[in-house]
């Protein structure tokens, strides 16, 4: 029990450390995004010692793969976030970590990283692979993306979460597809894209997003391009697009825009009353305020001696922080018209949605690590010392002669033991379990908040196309010019804005 106890204040004295750090330095990161300072950014993440410990190592893949693209430098980027891909699919902590997490907390295990986190890998890799014209790259990738979709459809198979599909997932893969001539492919993608804003025959929103219009012309042109009539013609009806043409003499350009900073996970105390059987066989916690009445079951509450000194208790769980931005609208403007960025994906309602689906389970989990963090302090109070002879005693033993100390042989005396050093163990243990009791606020801080997408038809010869950025009072803040050849067939391209400047991730890349 002694060396579990060490073990266990070696881990809050790392642990601690390491939230203080990460938290100090993602205030410092998010300002550098703020201020498009991409290479100090970088700086930040590679020097950081808490980015190279092997359970934070998929953070550092993540961040600096999307820094690497946010640069222009693609390859690069692809480079980082296929190393993060390859963590990701082998996620699972030892057997030590995990047991660590129980008696410590989950900051301690590897990341493992959110399922619209996995979907964001492969969008991004994706769009590196459409922009650099490796349309091999990009139809392999778009097999995966199908993979992790079909894991996020089966997470939870007795309990269907919310949150079980992703759009953008979707888009990518059929733009993927349509760059490779696989049109029947590329349909699918974008009938499952769109079969997420319908249900019981009406159209209604996803993820807080309401189906856009694009996608609903998407949908039908792939259609009646694969002789799917009555599929276009039932799209048509329902869905009732308004679609302009979007392929011109030059082509046709998917704009993608990434806006904002998505959100970030911070520290949520949840207080729960504990109430006991009358029999006291069970009990639950309550939260009323909450509505919260949870029951580990009979296997816990015997596991762990009917969690025995628990009353009132609190619990560190993770919630999603939104932050604020200053762009919310955008406008392109191309030879012959102009269109608005329509939103996809809003990655602000896809993140509280996907901690509200996986709420209990995170639950279980707190009240499994209070239950062996109070196991062991109790383990810890019952120790007990034998007490040295005092002093005095021991004078009166040499004062009392051969007679006494012979009665004194002939009787076995009975040590005696003092709860003192378990008393004070356990009540240190008590006050390093209340600062352990930490929640993983760790997320992917380089993603955005919303995306956008929208079809723009090309030219023959060199295009200037303008795309003006609008603040919620749909004043001008920002325009940014892009310069695309039209020679034919699909161009993919993308715009940033962390905050009120545009940032281009293709300038390094060569134009078709």
């Amino acid at each position: 029990m002694k060396s579990a106890y060490i073990l266990y204040c070696l881990a809050l004295a790392c642990t601690v450390a390491s939230c203080a750090s990460y938290e100090r330095y993602r205030l410092l990161y998010n300002d550098m995004l703020e201020q498009s300072d991409l290479e100090s950014a970088a700086r930040l993440i590679e020097n950081k010692k808490f980015y190279q410990k092997d359970r934070n190592k998929v953070l550092y893949y993540l961040e600096l793969g999307a820094l690497a693209r946010m640069q222009g430098n693609l390859e690069e980027s692809n480079t980082y976030l296929n190393q993060a891909d390859l963590l990701i699919e082998d996620r699972r902590a030892s057997l030590g970590a995990q047991g660590l997490a129980m008696v410590s907390n989950p900051r301690v295990l590897p990341y493992r990283t959110e399922y619209f986190e996995n979907i964001a890998v492969h969008y991004l890799k994706s769009l590196n692979y459409l922009q650099l014209n490796d349309f091999s790259a990009a139809r392999v990738e778009a097999r995966r993306t199908n993979i992790r979709l079909q894991e996020l459809n089966d997470a939870v198979p007795d309990k269907p979460l919310k949150y079980h599909d992703d759009v953008l997932g979707h888009i990518t893969m059929g733009l993927s597809y349509e760059m490779n001539g696989e049109w029947n492919d590329a349909f699918i993608a974008y009938r499952n894209a769109a079969e997420l804003f319908i249900e019981a025959g009406r159209p209604r929103p996803y993820m807080g997003v309401s189906m856009p219009e694009q996608l609903k012309c998407d949908l039908v042109r792939m259609a009646e391009r694969i002789g799917f009539t009555s599929e276009a013609q039932y799209y048509e009806k329902l869905l009732q697009p308004r679609c302009s043409d979007d392929t011109g003499s030059g082509g046709t350009l998917a704009l993608f825009w990434e806006n904002g900073q998505g959100p970030v996970k911070e520290e949520n105390l949840i207080g729960f009353n504990i109430l006991r059987s009358g029999d006291q066989s069970s009990l639950r916690f309550v939260n009323n305020r909450m509505g919260l009445d949870y029951d580990l079951g009979p296997q816990a509450y015997n596991e762990y001696n009917g969690f025995e000194g628990v009353n009132n208790i609190s619990l560190a769980l993770p919630s999603f922080q939104r932050r604020p931005y200053p762009l919310r609208s955008a406008e392109v403007q191309y030879p012959g018209g102009s269109r608005p960025l329509e939103m996809i994906e809003d990655l602000n309602e896809v993140a509280e949605q996907s901690l509200r689906d996986r709420f209990h389970r995170e639950l279980a989990n707190a009240l499994l690590r209070l239950a062996a963090k109070e196991a062991m302090e109790a383990s810890l109070r019952s120790i007990k010392t034998k007490k040295a002879d005092s002093k005095d005693e021991k004078e009166e033993n040499e004062e009392g002669g051969e007679e006494k100390k012979k009665e004194e042989q002939k009787k076995e005396k009975e040590p005696e033991y003092s709860d003192t050093a378990g008393q004070i163990l356990g009540g240190a243990m008590d006050i390093i379990n209340a600062v352990t009791e930490r929640a993983d606020i760790r997320s992917w801080q380089t993603l955005p908040a919303e995306i956008y997408y929208q079809r723009i038809p090309l030219k023959k010869g060199v295009n200037e196309i303008r795309v003006k950025f609008y603040d919620q009072y749909n004043q001008r803040m920002e325009e940014q010019l892009l310069t695309l050849e039209g020679q034919g067939g699909l161009v993919v391209r993308s715009l940033i804005t962390p905050d009120a400047r545009a940032i281009q991730p293709t300038a390094k890349t060569i134009l078709p």
